[in-house]
């Protein structure tokens, strides 16, 4: 699944890290993350997925 976010950056970030707030409604961020499971915990793994940035302007 592809999707696309359009953001503005605020804070320098490390890296090879982004963060996406999980929390709003109109994003459905858990839908384009990995659909992997834990082999030990069980939980579902959604804090991984590959991402392209581009600058916009």
């Amino acid at each position: 699944m592809r999707t696309r976010v359009e953001t503005r950056g605020r804070n320098r970030m490390p890296p090879g890290v982004i963060f996406v707030p999980w929390f709003d409604a109109s994003q459905l961020i858990n839908k384009v993350t990995l659909d992997a499971t834990d082999p030990i915990s069980k939980q579902t793994d959604f804090k991984k997925c590959a991402v392209k940035i581009v600058p916009v302007a």
